[in-house]
């Protein structure tokens, strides 16, 4: 038997079938859609709670910022002078620590600073004569100084100390400088320090 449709009929199917086609592309846009909410809101989630658990601990986290803030500001240089101003105020009070210590400082140079995004690096050349129980010390006062000083390097050699010798053949007032090494614990000391200023 051959199977024959009018054109009504024709009609009505194809119409029929595309309005299927527009629900199901529209039922499967719904559901993607819905997909995509579940799992932005997945996301979401853990950023809110932590949010919320942040809100509830504002408290606690503005005493812990403060804490650091005064931290902070005990162990570096503020912002309130300059770096050239701080630097210079950094070589005071090392010099006089130093001195304090029974070191004599032959030398001092402010080194070029170096800039970072929230620091200054004051840098200090520093040569000083002593014995070594007065750099031991030195040292011992430099781990407790604030704001806190760095030792970038150390270099340590014995004091030369000079004396006077007569010369044959020169006549009789004729001197040479002789060196000895007659005292070992008599050294010269070269340090390298840095601090490190806010700049923001």
């Amino acid at each position: 038997m051959k199977l024959s449709a009018d054109r009504s009929t024709i009609v009505v199917g194809t119409s029929v079938g595309l309005v299927l086609l527009v629900v199901l592309y529209w039922m499967t846009h719904f559901w993607l859609l819905r997909q995509e909410f579940v799992a932005e809101i997945a996301s979401i989630e853990p950023k809110t709670a932590r949010l919320l658990g942040i809100m509830r601990s504002v408290d606690e986290l503005e005493v812990a910022s403060a804490d650091a803030r005064a931290k902070l500001s005990e162990l570096t240089y503020g912002v309130e002078q300059d770096s050239a101003t701080t630097a210079a105020a950094m070589q005071q009070n090392v010099r006089e620590l130093l001195t304090g210590a029974g070191l004599s400082i032959s030398g001092s140079q402010i080194l070029p600073q170096r800039r970072s995004d929230h620091f200054d690096r004051l840098s200090l050349d520093v040569t000083a004569q002593g014995n070594i129980e007065a750099l031991d010390e030195a040292l011992a006062s430099l781990e407790g100084m604030r704001p806190l000083v760095f030792i970038e390097s150390l270099k340590v050699a014995p004091e030369r100390s000079r004396r006077r010798a007569a010369t044959r053949g020169r006549g009789r007032n004729a001197q040479a400088e002789e060196y000895s090494t007659e005292d070992p614990r008599q050294l010269t000391a070269r340090l390298q320090l840095f601090s490190l200023r806010l700049n923001n």
